[in-house]
């Protein structure tokens, strides 16, 4: 198949370019043409597409052959263009090849139409060849330029042969504090010792890397990275020489290893670790507190096993990813499997683009601080539960003088003497009391946990305010939020909270004055205090204007035992923070001398509100055959309890200790006459503590109806006490119309 060629005809008369294109059809190629004979024509056909020849007439009735030639040079074509003519001299065909035609034929002699086209169509060619191989020069000058230039490292080009520098990048000249014409010419021994480098590429060696020490203009030296590869450009052997400037990087790596080595002789334990707890890092601190070596940790011997509790390295862990930090106290094992407590402080280490990396952990072992902490607060309880043994002893004589009174002149009185009835009412409120003394005291024991239940805020705070300002110059002022939530606590720790931050702000503010009481809700989308979760709570505040907490004694105002009254205890404020610890809240007070103190309590919200009683009205028993099994170390209790139950239609059964009433429990399940319920004493003493009979009823019976009850209220067995089987609590001493909801609920068929 023949190539195409695109033929442009300039001819006004369609015979003699018949005659040119019959020519033309005996050639190498396949022609395809257009014929036009006005410059219009011409300029559209030219517009239109691009053409490999042009044939033109130079006599034209419309315009010239000249003309034609004019429009190709204006639009500065390479396109071959050749005279047709038959009225074309000799002098007019060399003025028209001087003007830029490339050749002329004579139309009565076209013998040569053919050789002059295909040797204008090579040339032609070979111009184009030419510029596409210039532009590419040029393209690739352009390249090497732009990338030469902009090469992150200081870049110099050296000729093999001679050793001289041919070419520097700007990066080479700020290195070397030499102006790039400096450079030229320069020989690369001049500037870093590459001569064995040199030798080696020579010898077919095509790239290699060393560091070196590159000689400034002005004496200086600077270390550097020199990567140098040999290539060849333009037809000569050439090196091209990147040199990276270490100086950053040997700095750092020097205060790397300052740093390295200062954490080596950190006591502290410090070390890094992945997201998913694998070692990365492990200093002799570490090391002498673990007692795994760096590479036992690396390994995988330091990691999940060291934590004693997972639960909460997992809750700790979750805080570090939200907020970027995490500090606190923490109980590991060592490879020896003992138990540290460390203080522990996290950071998270993010890497370039910012996403969670590792994690940096500083642990310093405070075991020995705790224990002497435990020992100092132990002696502290002893000494404060002797200091109060006085006090405690006054106040518990006078109420036990009330209830002995009142029971001798019971016991002494007629019959139907009209004030019996008084006499054992003053009893019980002197009874009451004495709980009330006792349940203070236990918040500084062991057993001091509060006892919650849902409490309406104004019900607690506003009798208790009232209460402490008996006598006082103060008068209240209450600003309590609408709708106010519930709260969870201890009603008689709670009243004791309010009353002794009462009694504080009218002992700071001896004259008149007013004492403002408010309380709002803090929803779960405010964060209550730096020290609780995110929740519901209530807060309430208590503002005085008096004389204010000097700066001086501010820190130390809920250590234990510290006052600043005469006669006073200290007991106060360290009461206050214990019961707010115990009831999941918090206590802070902002105070400036001279114009008054605020004290601030934050107690978790309740999920309901609590239920109205219904004052002075028994509630209903529950009436039923079934027996009740006391189980009880006390015989006083076991008579009294045995008597409420009696009174409330129950049969009665009592144990003195664990064995005899798991003993009766099992006699009565046997013998098919089962008890209904049993009252459990948590601490029985002898071989069977209360938990432990407890499981053993559950073993007899899984649908045992157990009640724990205890005068001391430990906090732990209290609040698991449903996980633990027991299906109420009765916090001793009761009385019957607390007993009664509580028998209602446990035996309810529901």
């Amino acid at each position: 198949m023949k190539p195409l060629l695109h033929a442009l005809i300039v001819e006004d008369s369609q015979n003699d370019a018949d005659l040119l294109l019959r020519d033309l059809e005996s050639s190498y190629y396949e022609i395809i043409h257009q014929r036009v004979e006005t410059a219009e024509a011409l300029c559209a056909a030219l517009d239109r597409r691009s053409w490999d020849i042009l044939f033109c007439d130079f006599t034209l009735p419309h315009f010239s052959g000249q003309g034609a030639l004019e429009i190709v040079r204006k639009r500065d074509l390479d396109l071959p263009f050749i005279f047709v003519s038959g009225t074309m001299g000799e002098d007019v065909a060399v003025q028209a090849m001087k003007a830029g035609a490339h050749d002329y034929v004579m139309k009565n002699n076209l013998t040569r139409l053919i050789p002059a086209m295909e040797r204008e169509l090579r040339e032609a060619n070979v111009r184009r060849q030419r510029r596409q191989a210039e532009e590419d020069i040029r393209i690739s000058e352009y390249k090497y330029r732009h990338l030469f230039e902009n090469l992150g490292d200081a870049a110099l080009l050296i000729e093999m042969e001679t050793g001289q520098i041919i070419d520097a990048n700007p990066q080479a000249e700020a290195l070397l504090g030499r102006p790039r014409a400096e450079i030229l010419g320069m020989r690369e021994n001049q500037l870093y010792p590459l001569q064995r480098g040199h030798a080696l590429l020579s010898s077919g060696v095509r790239e290699q890397r060393i560091e070196s020490n590159i000689l400034r203009k002005n004496g200086t030296i600077v270390p550097a990275y020199v990567s140098v590869s040999k290539f060849d450009f333009y037809d000569r052997h050439v090196l091209l020489a990147l040199i990276q400037d270490l100086t950053n990087r040997k700095w750092s790596e020097k205060k790397i290893q300052e740093q390295s080595n200062l954490l080596e002789l950190a006591h502290d334990a410090i070390f890094v670790c992945s997201l998913d707890e694998k070692i990365q890092y492990w200093n002799k601190g570490a090391e002498q507190l673990y007692g795994w070596t760096a590479k036992e940790a690396m390994d995988g011997g330091f990691g999940k096993m060291a934590y004693e509790d997972r639960t909460s390295f997992e809750t700790a862990k979750k805080t570090l990813l939200e907020q970027g930090c995490w500090s606190g106290e923490v109980r590991k094992l060592t490879k020896a499997r003992r138990t540290v407590v460390v203080a522990s402080r996290w950071t998270l280490v993010r890497d370039g683009e910012g996403n969670p990396s590792s994690i940096l952990v500083i642990d310093t072992d405070i075991t020995e601080q705790k224990q002497m902490e435990a020992l100092f607060l132990r002696d502290q309880r002893i000494e404060l539960i002797g200091t109060l043994a006085g006090g405690i002893a006054h106040d518990l004589n006078n109420i036990l003088q009330v209830i002995i009174t009142n029971l001798d002149l019971a016991i002494s009185a007629p019959t139907f003497n009209e004030n019996l009835p008084k006499y054992l009412d003053d009893a019980s409120q002197g009874a009451h009391r004495a709980a009330h003394l006792a349940r203070r005291l236990l918040t500084f024991s062991k057993g001091g946990a509060p006892v919650k239940k849902s409490l309406d805020v104004a019900e607690t705070i506003i009798p208790a305010v009232l209460l402490a300002l008996s006598g006082s110059k103060l008068k209240p002022f209450f600003a309590f939020q609408l709708d106010l939530y519930p709260v969870i606590g201890d009603s008689i720790q709670l009243t004791q909270v309010i009353e002794n931050v009462v009694i504080n702000a009218c002992e700071a503010t001896p004259q008149k004055g007013k004492l403002l009481v408010r309380a709002e809700n803090i929803d779960e989308r405010n964060p209550a205090s730096a020290d609780l979760p995110f929740g519901r709570y209530v807060r309430i505040q208590i503002e005085d204007r008096g004389s204010g907490i000097p700066e001086s004694i501010r820190d130390r105002i809920f250590e234990i035992c510290f006052t600043t009254k005469p006669g006073g205890s200290g007991l106060g404020l360290a009461t206050i923070r214990s019961i707010m610890h115990q009831h999941g809240g918090s206590i802070t007070i902002e105070s400036v001398v001279g114009r008054g103190t605020i004290v601030s309590l934050m107690l978790p919200a309740a999920a309901h509100r609590p239920e109205s009683p219904v004052a002075a009205v028994p509630p209903p028993v529950v009436k039923t055959t079934g027996r009740v099994l006391v189980i009880d170390d006390e015989e006083m209790i076991l008579s009294v309890v045995g008597s409420m139950l009696k009174t409330l239609g129950y049969e009665c059964a009592v144990a003195l200790d664990g064995v005899e009433g798991c003993n009766e429990f099992m006699r009565a399940k046997a013998d098919g006459n089962p008890f209904a319920a049993v009252l459990l004493d948590a601490t029985i003493p002898n071989a069977l503590s209360g938990e432990d009979a407890l499981k053993l009823l559950l073993a007899v019976d899984p649908d045992a109806r157990v009640i724990l009850c205890s005068g001391y209220a430990n906090g732990d067995l209290f609040k698991e006490a449903e996980q633990l089987g027991f299906k109420a609590v009765l916090a001793k001493p009761f009385s019957i119309s607390e007993l009664v909801p509580v028998l209602n609920k446990v035996l309810s068929p529901s």
